[in-house]
């Protein structure tokens, strides 16, 4: 078995090791606190989110995963899931890294490399949330403040509200896929008694549906 090959079996047990580690210790805690306090959360109620949140990722991980892993490798790959933004940092850094340097995609100097960028990425994350952490109390005064207290309370609102005007507004035939579920959804907010934990579930099967429609009437 050559050092290629040996590697690379060292990042798939690493990798597989890690994320079922992090997994572990992720849902100790809550566990352990419901354990102690006896206090377990209503499944009844958590359900129809999950189910919905599974049928929104099952078929985007896997296609995700299979586009990401020629650029990125396996080592790059596990890295990035287990830290998270994969889309919006991981893989920026990543392919700004190899597309600088003129490295040939889907290489072993490529998944090296990139192990490397999703490292520094990482690192560069944490740095800023710490700074952020170390800032907020000297700050608090400053966010805390009654005459910037409109601002926070609709910065968020506003960044929403532009992302999905400036997607509905790009496309006239693409808005059918988010108006009509909204639409929909509220209808069911306001005029029945549905609890809003269905309201994804709703609003998918809303969207598959309007889209096949589209399909077929356009076919």
């Amino acid at each position: 078995m050559n050092k290629t090959s040996a590697y690379q079996r060292w990042v798939h047990r690493f990798g597989i090791g890690s994320s079922l580690l992090l997994l572990l210790a992720m849902s100790a805690l809550p566990v352990a606190a419901s354990s102690i306090y006896h206090i377990w959360p209503d499944f009844k109620a958590l359900w129809p989110g999950f189910v919905a949140v599974v049928l929104f990722m099952a078929p985007y991980l896997p296609s995700e995963t299979i586009g990401y892993m020629s650029v990125m490798g396996p080592g790059a790959l596990y890295l990035s899931y287990i830290t998270g933004n994969v889309t919006n940092l991981r893989m920026p850094a990543t392919i700004g890294t190899i597309n600088s340097l003129g490295i040939e995609p889907n290489t072993d100097e490529c998944h090296t490399l990139a192990i490397l960028a999703c490292g520094a990425s990482v690192i560069t994350s944490i740095a800023v949330v710490l700074i952020g952490v170390l800032l907020s109390a000297p700050l608090q005064p400053v966010i805390q403040a009654p005459v910037l207290k409109p601002a926070f309370d609709y910065v968020v609102p506003a960044l929403f509200g532009g992302l999905v005007a400036q997607t509905v507004l790009k496309s006239k035939k693409d808005a059918l896929y988010y108006l009509i579920p909204l639409a929909v959804c509220l209808f069911f907010c306001y005029f029945t008694k549905v609890s809003p934990a269905y309201y994804m579930l709703i609003a998918i099967a809303i969207s598959a549906a309007v889209y096949v429609l589209d399909y077929k009437h356009n076919k």
